[in-house]
């Protein structure tokens, strides 16, 4: 059983992974693009999409863990 550190460190090191996946494959698009290479932009897309995925998986899209998700009524 691992402690909560350990999982808050490795929240915050896979949240910082995925930033920086997604900052490389924004800039990978964007410099493909302008030179007109297709593996480049489809690398780069790779890139953003696993960051993304990198991100949610680390808990920093979501404020409240524990919250159970509302629904439409206002009851």
């Amino acid at each position: 059983m691992t402690n909560e550190r350990v999982k808050s460190v490795g929240g915050y090191f896979m949240r910082f992974l995925g930033a920086v996946a997604v900052i490389i494959g924004i800039l990978a698009v964007f410099s493909s693009l302008a030179q007109g290479n297709l593996v480049g932009i489809v690398l780069g897309v790779v890139f953003v999409a696993g960051g993304a995925y990198m991100l949610k998986r680390s808990g920093g899209a979501s404020q409240a863990r524990g919250a159970a998700p509302t629904s439409g009524s206002t009851r």
